[in-house]
C-alpha cells in the first residue's frame, strides 16, 4: 500500500480514533486498540456495544475523502465481509454487524463487528520466546479447521496478518477481527496459516508488511526465509517444511494448498498442553517439559504406526482417531487422485498357484491423501502396467521415514468388475519397502475405511503378497507404509504390479 492509503502515523485527515470514540450512532464505543493491517488501512479495536452491554471486536476501514478509490476498496471489503456472516466454525469470530462507509466531508469509515474473544493476542504467547513446536501445533489447529470451512463454502477468511488472531482462554488461534482486504484470496489464508506456525516457531515473521514489533524472519541466499529447523534444531522437520510450503508463493510446484492438509500436519504433531502451561488469560505461563514433549510425540509417532483395524482405536480411544485421520480426507475437498492410463496389459507373473488367474487392472492412480504438494510422479504410475520392468514409477525422495510428514502413500487400483484377488505380485529395486494391500469401495476412500488384506516387506526383484478371502472387491490400494533408502533419503520404486485372482 502507498502512503496514500490511510496507514501513515501522521495523516492528519483521519478521525480521532481514541479509547472512549463513538461509532454507529451512539452503539459502540471504543475501548483499546489492538493493532493494525497496513495493508487496507484497518485497525483493530476492542470495543463496547452499548446497547446489549458487551464487548465486541470492532475491525474499522478508514477512507479518505481525496481518494475515492480507497473508498471502493473497503465498500469491496464489507461486500466480502457481509458473504461471510453464514460461516460458524471455532476458529473464526462470529459476526454481528457490518457498519456500511458513509460519504462525508471527512474521512469514511466503515466498521465490521464480531464477537469479542477473550484470552490474548497471538503474538502475546511469545513474550518467553517461541513456541515448543508441538504446542504451537495445537494452538494452530482450529484456525487451520476455520480456513478449511471458509474455502469449502467458497470464502475468503483473511487470516494473514498476526494482529487479526487472537488466542482463546481455552489455547485455541481464532480470527478475532474479520473483514480481508479487497484483495486477498485462498491462496492469501494458506500463506497466512504458514506464517503464523513460523512465527510461533522462530519469533520471527516471514511475510511482508508484518507488524513493526515483529523481527522479520531472517532470509537465505534465495531471499526465501530460512527454515524453522535450521533457526531452532528441535523444531521437528515435518512442521518446517509444513510452514515454508505454505508460505510458498504460487507456481513453486511445492506449495501446501488446502486448509485439510494444513490442519491434518498440526494435528500429528500436537499435543495437549499442560493446563500449567497457559495462564488463564491464554498467556503462555512456563515452557513446557521438553522430555514429556518428546515422549508423548512418540507416543502419537506409535500410535499411527499400529492404528490398523477397530481393535486398536478402541484402545487408543478418541486421541488415536484423530492420529488416524491426521493424513486422511476429513470431508473437505476431494483426495489428490492423478490417474494415468495403464500402458497396456499386466505383465504375467513367472509362477502362479493352480488356484489363481491373473486379473486385468482398468486403471492405475497416485493415492495421496495428505495433499501436500502434487502427487509424486504422476506422469509415470501407468507404467506398472505396462509389462516392462525396466520402467515403472517412483515416490519422491523423502528427508524422513513413513509417518513422519505423510502417513504413507499408495497407488490404487480399479478392475472392470468386481473381484476375489488371492495375490499381488510386486516388482520393485526397492528392497525393504513395506506395502499393505487394502481393498476399498471407491477409488477417493478415505484410509482408515479401506481393509486390510495382506501385507509384505519387499526384497529385490519380485515379492508376490498373498492375500486374506474376502468379498470381492473393484478397487485394491497397494499402500506404503515404510520406504527404502536410510538418512535423509527415503525412497521407493515399484516397476510392475500383477494381480491375481481366486479361480471360480
Amino acid at each position: 500500500m502507498s502512503e496514500s492509503a490511510g496507514t501513515g502515523p501522521h495523516r492528519s485527515d483521519l478521525p480521532s480514533l481514541t479509547p472512549g470514540f463513538v461509532l454507529g450512532q451512539g452503539r459502540y464505543r471504543l475501548l483499546s486498540e489492538f493493532g493494525r493491517d497496513g495493508r487496507c488501512a484497518a485497525r483493530l479495536w476492542q470495543g463496547r456495544d452499548l446497547m446489549l452491554e458487551r464487548d465486541v471486536a470492532l475491525t474499522l476501514f478508514i477512507a479518505a475523502p481525496q481518494h475515492p478509490a480507497e473508498l471502493t476498496l473497503i465498500r469491496t471489503a464489507v461486500a466480502r465481509a457481509l458473504r461471510s456472516a453464514r460461516l460458524d466454525t471455532a476458529g473464526a469470530a462470529r459476526m454481528l454487524d457490518v457498519l456500511e462507509p458513509v460519504r462525508s466531508d471527512g474521512p469514511a469509515v466503515a466498521v465490521i463487528v464480531a464477537e469479542w474473544t477473550p484470552g490474548c493476542a497471538l503474538v502475546d504467547l511469545l513474550d518467553g520466546g517461541p513456541l515448543p513446536p508441538a504446542v504451537a501445533a495445537s494452538v494452530l489447529v482450529p484456525l487451520a479447521g476455520a480456513v478449511d470451512a471458509a474455502h469449502s463454502a467458497g470464502l475468503v477468511l483473511g487470516c494473514d496478518h498476526p494482529d487479526r488472531i487472537r488466542v482463546t482462554t481455552d489455547r485455541q488461534a481464532r480470527l478475532a477481527f474479520p473483514g480481508p482486504p479487497a484483495s486477498s484470496g485462498s491462496r492469501d489464508d494458506i500463506r497466512g496459516l504458514g506464517a503464523m506456525l513460523y512465527l510461533l516457531l522462530t519469533g520471527c515473521w516471514p511475510l511482508p508488511e508484518g507488524p513493526p514489533s515483529l523481527p522479520p524472519a531472517p532470509r537465505g541466499t534465495d531471499r526465501l526465509p530460512i527454515s524453522p529447523t535450521t533457526l531452532r534444531p528441535e523444531v521437528p522437520v515435518e512442521l518446517s517444511t509444513l510452514a515454508l510450503r505454505c508460505i510458498a508463493g504460487p507456481g513453486t510446484g511445492d506449495g501446501v494448498h488446502t486448509g485439510s492438509a494444513v490442519r491434518q500436519v498440526l494435528e500429528l504433531n500436537a499435543v495437549t498442553a499442560d493446563e500449567d502451561f497457559f495462564s488463564l488469560d491464554g498467556r503462555v505461563r512456563r515452557p513446557i517439559d521438553p522430555r514429556r514433549a518428546q515422549h508423548l510425540r512418540r507416543i502419537k509417532l506409535a500410535a499411527s504406526m499400529t492404528v490398523l483395524g477397530a481393535a486398536t482405536l478402541s484402545i487408543l480411544g478418541y486421541a488415536g482417531m484423530q492420529v488416524v485421520s491426521v493424513f486422511t480426507d476429513t470431508g473437505g475437498a476431494p483426495l489428490v487422485i492423478a490417474s494415468s492410463p495403464p500402458g497396456g496389459a499386466a505383465a504375467k507373473p513367472a509362477v502362479l498357484p493352480a488356484s489363481a488367474t491373473p486379473v486385468q487392472v482398468k486403471t492405475v492412480s497416485v493415492y495421496d491423501p495428505s495433499r501436500l504438494g502434487s502427487p509424486d510422479h504422476q506422469k509415470d504410475v501407468g507404467k506398472l502396467l505396462d509389462g516392462n520392468p525396466r520402467t515403472g514409477w517412483s515416490t519422491d525422495s523423502y528427508f524422513q521415514q513413513f509417518p513422519i510428514y505423510k502417513k504413507g502413500l499408495g497407488v490404487m487400483l480399479s478392475f472392470q468388475a468386481p473381484i476375489a484377488a488371492s495375490s499381488v505380485t510386486v516388482v520393485s529395486p526397492s528392497p525393504g519397502t513395506v506395502l499393505e494391500i487394502r481393498t476399498a469401495t471407491s477409488p477417493n476412500v478415505r484410509l482408515e475405511q479401506t481393509t486390510l488384506i495382506g501385507s509384505a516387506t519387499l526384497g529385490a526383484g519380485s515379492t508376490r503378497i498373498p492375500l486374506r478371502a474376502g468379498p470381492p472387491t473393484r478397487y485394491l490400494l497397494v499402500w506404503i507404509t515404510t520406504l527404502s533408502g536410510t538418512k535423509d533419503h527415503h525412497q521407493s520404486q515399484l516397476t510392475e504390479l500383477d494381480v491375481q485372482q481366486r479361480a471360480t
